[in-house]
């Protein structure tokens, strides 16, 4: 597989902190836009790794849903969203556990 980039498709408060942690490009978008974003990257090929809030499967048919739950190029990772993360995880932690990355630390 040819390295290409990574992204994010997110809130602006997630795609700050992600690219700090070296994410090449992130959309600020939330919801079915958001959506419509991560559906235009897998098609594209751009990108290696497609980095996306869980919660866009909320605004998702069944074809959609199928579609980024089998990516693999580009792969598609889905994070936990704010509300979620209260919850459970952090971004940060995620971050750290998946990128190897700590972004607390590059601010």
């Amino acid at each position: 597989m040819e390295f290409r980039k990574m992204v994010f498709v997110g809130e602006r408060q997630d795609a700050l902190g992600l690219r700090l942690a070296g994410i090449d490009k992130a959309f600020s978008v939330y919801g079915k836009e958001a959506l419509n974003e991560v559906m235009k990257l897998i098609k594209s090929k751009e990108y290696n790794l497609i980095i996306a809030e869980e919660s866009i499967k909320d605004y998702a048919d069944q074809n959609e849903v199928n579609m980024i739950n089998t990516s693999i190029d580009p792969l598609v990772l889905l994070i936990p969203s704010e509300e979620v993360a209260e919850a459970g995880e952090s971004l940060e932690s995620l971050a750290k556990r998946v990128l190897g990355v700590d972004i607390t630390k590059l601010k």
